[in-house]
């Protein structure tokens, strides 16, 4: 009879507590590592990772994957942008955006904010969601009988929440005084999610994300007193954390008030993101010099994008550029609607001096308001894909280049030709943010950064962030050394869940579920963009996958082996209450 029912034999064991790499073998039971060292018993399978690293699979702390997996096989059940990566574990319900708990008549509500904020298409979510729930508990019990091809954890998204409670016009309306019988409704639905197994709540402050109008979000006008009753909720249970995106708050509250929050809740607090902006080249080493002096008070810890942010878009994908009033006005309403305010004359002064003001926007500040990255830099903006014949001449041409040449400012430039094509043009952005090599460096290997924000299942038509863990290992690790493998994979799985609040998963020992990711490090790399139509409604998306994965491992099943996806749905809905290893 089979000792285990897989066996891993002769693999470089990079345990993620970063213990030295050491040679040996990893048996697998029910699920779970029950055998680590020199192993001869039988097994069901054999798995040979001679010349192979063995380490935990890898937690991705920001994704957008709500919708995604709520469709189980309909849908995305494997979160394919991270999970061809070699991701094994989910944090959704970030930024404050998710589906509950929200009333059934709020449904497609719920949809187009999710549509306007995430540029996930309405039509996508309408065809493969299930809706089979209407609270926060019961969205949770709705994954775990779905069908997961990966481990989620979910946070209380606020946003919803606060619209439950108020009503989604009195939610988003920044003159709204809350009662207090209000405030402990509020107060219970989170406690409620939080004993469902919640990890905590979100939210956000910046405005680039909007409502599916252009106005506030709820989470937007939400008072500083009202989230610190909320962080006071998390003191009750002791347990998970709580993630930020930081903007232009209405309030006035800047990194500060996420240190005020991590220390009332006495929980982590995960901030999006430190970047390199180089419009604002030293911003981040203001925030870094923040997060050092915060971390001393309280566990506030910075998430770093360690990649290029390059994308491809087109003027049909909605919720680019809502930080800029003019363009978040222009770009609201159905394609026709906003083909028409694009092209209108009148509009066009203020769209320009929008831009020109987003290229010059006061940076960040640790004590104060955010600011904004710059949108564009024309001379590394270029036409992608012309939509009509006639425009071939264009492709590859950056819009700098064409505006010289028509005598337009670049802002006409772009939209005289996207409103030309029906919004179908295809624009590449490179060089958008992190482009200098050494101040990513920094911030990468800067002890307090969590590495991640994939934003995965998010903006589905420009970005393609989760090849995060790829780039991490090949690029970073791998060719630039800027630091050790173990320490890579420490800050790839362990340190991550730690942040988010999970406890059972992230390292490689006896007793502890079996999700292990077994690679080529030689031969790791991200592959090329392409555009694949695999959404519920036949929609397309972009796409990056990995190579150099032999076997991705979830809960001791193997769900991808050599980059091919094997159907399997090991998966587990995760709950903050029961993060204990066995």
């Amino acid at each position: 009879m089979a000792e285990y029912d897989l066996l891993i034999k002769n693999g470089t064991i990079v345990d993620g507590m970063r213990v030295p790499a050491y040679r040996g073998d990893i048996g697998i039971r029910h699920g779970r590592i029950v055998a680590m060292g020199n192993l001869k018993e039988p097994a069901q399978r054999v798995l040979d990772a001679t010349g192979l690293i063995v380490a935990p699979g890898f937690v991705d702390i920001h994704t957008h994957y709500d919708a995604a997996l709520s469709g189980g096989t309909k849908w995305d059940p494997y979160a394919t942008l991270s999970g061809w990566h070699g991701v094994t574990t989910v944090a959704i319900g970030n930024c404050g955006f998710g589906f509950a708990p929200v009333k059934p008549e709020e449904r497609e509500r719920a949809m187009l904010r999710m549509e306007r904020t995430e540029s996930i298409p309405l039509s996508c979510m309408k065809a493969g969601m299930r809706w089979d729930w209407v609270t926060f508990p019961e969205y949770l019990d709705s994954l775990d009988r779905g069908g997961l091809g990966v481990n989620a954890a979910s946070l209380v998204p606020y946003s919803p929440l606060r619209a439950w409670v108020l009503g989604n016009d009195a939610a988003r309306d920044p003159n709204y005084k809350v009662t207090e019988e209000q405030l402990q409704q509020m107060k219970h639905i989170l406690r409620e999610g939080l004993k469902a197994g919640g990890f905590g709540f979100s939210a956000t402050f910046s405005m680039a994300n909007r409502d599916y109008d252009g106005g506030y979000l709820p989470t937007h006008v939400a008072p500083r007193e009202e989230f610190l009753e909320m962080a006071s909720v998390m003191r009750e249970f002791n347990r998970g954390s709580i993630e930020w995106t930081m903007g232009r708050s209405l309030q006035k509250l800047g990194h500060e008030f996420l240190l005020e929050l991590a220390k009332t809740s006495g929980r982590p607090l995960n901030w999006n993101a430190i970047v390199y902006d180089p419009t604002h080249p030293d911003n981040w080493r203001n925030e870094l010099a923040w997060a050092e002096k915060a971390y001393k008070e309280a566990v506030v810890l910075p998430v770093n994008i360690c990649v290029p942010v390059e994308f491809e878009f087109t003027l049909e994908t909605i919720g680019l550029f809502d930080n800029l009033p003019a363009w978040n006005e222009a770009t609201v309403g159905t394609r026709e609607e906003r083909k028409a305010k694009l092209a209108d004359p009148g509009r066009r002064a203020k769209l320009r001096a929008d831009m020109d003001r987003a290229r010059s926007v006061l940076p960040a500040r640790a004590d104060g308001e955010a600011g904004q990255v710059a949108m564009f830099r024309w001379n590394e903006t270029f036409v992608d894909d012309p939509h009509l014949e006639k425009n071939r001449p264009l492709k590859g041409r950056t819009i700098a280049e064409i505006a010289q040449e028509q005598g337009k400012h670049p802002v006409d430039a772009l939209l005289d030709l996207a409103v030309e094509e029906d919004l179908k043009t295809e624009f590449a952005m490179q060089g958008l943010i992190n482009n200098n090599e050494e101040a990513v460096a920094e911030i990468v290997k800067h002890p307090l950064t969590l590495v991640g924000s994939s934003d995965g299942g998010a903006h589905t038509k420009f970005l393609t962030l989760g090849r995060y863990p790829t780039h991490f290992l090949a690029h970073w690790v791998r060719d630039r050394e800027i630091m050790s493998l173990e320490e890579a994979h420490w800050r790839l799985s362990t340190m991550v869940a730690w942040a988010i609040g999970i406890r059972d998963r992230g390292w490689l020992r006896e007793g502890m579920p079996a999700d292990i990711v077994v690679y080529d490090l030689e031969k790791l790399r991200v592959k090329e963009m392409e555009t694949v139509r695999d959404l519920p409604d036949g929609d397309w998306r972009r796409v990056q996958k990995g190579e150099g994965y032999r076997f991705v491992i979830v809960n001791g099943q193997i769900t991808f082996e050599d980059n091919v996806c094997t159907h399997a749905l090991p998966g587990k809905l995760l709950r903050s209450y029961d993060q204990a290893p066995a």
